[in-house]
């Protein structure tokens, strides 16, 4: 086979099966980067302002919230549950877990367009394989 057949056959799969788009690509895989550089780039200002001032108990009232708004704002965007965990009948907020799944996830997509996600309960146990 030549280089020349590799690539055409490497476009028609390519083709029959192109991935996600690049908003979807970009809201679930790459943003997450860049997220964390804005988390960084906030707790460094909240802390050089605290530190010109020299309040260490503003500084730690301040980062404290900080930090769990950027915890509460991850988990809003990208919380995926682990597949062996087990879901409840009906899911309730916490002061942790603010969405059953994450809105940029492919979990969301899946419920969003009406497709019911598989409970751990239905098809083989995995664990049964090895």
């Amino acid at each position: 086979m030549t280089l020349e057949d590799q690539v055409d056959a490497e476009k028609a799969r390519a083709l029959q099966e192109p991935g996600p788009g690049w908003r979807q690509w970009f809201l679930q895989n790459a943003l997450r980067w860049y997220y964390a550089l804005g988390v960084l780039i906030v707790d460094i200002q909240i802390i050089v302002f605290w530190f010109e001032l020299g309040s260490v108990v503003g500084l730690g009232l301040s980062l404290a919230g900080a930090l769990y708004l950027e915890f509460l704002l991850y988990r809003y965007l990208w919380y995926r549950p682990h597949p062996e965990a087990m879901r409840y009948k009906a899911f309730r907020r916490t002061w942790f877990r603010p969405t059953e799944y994450g809105r940029w996830t492919p979990e969301a997509d899946l419920v969003r367009t009406g497709i019911s996600l598989p409970s751990p309960d239905e098809g083989p146990n995995p664990k049964e394989f090895l």
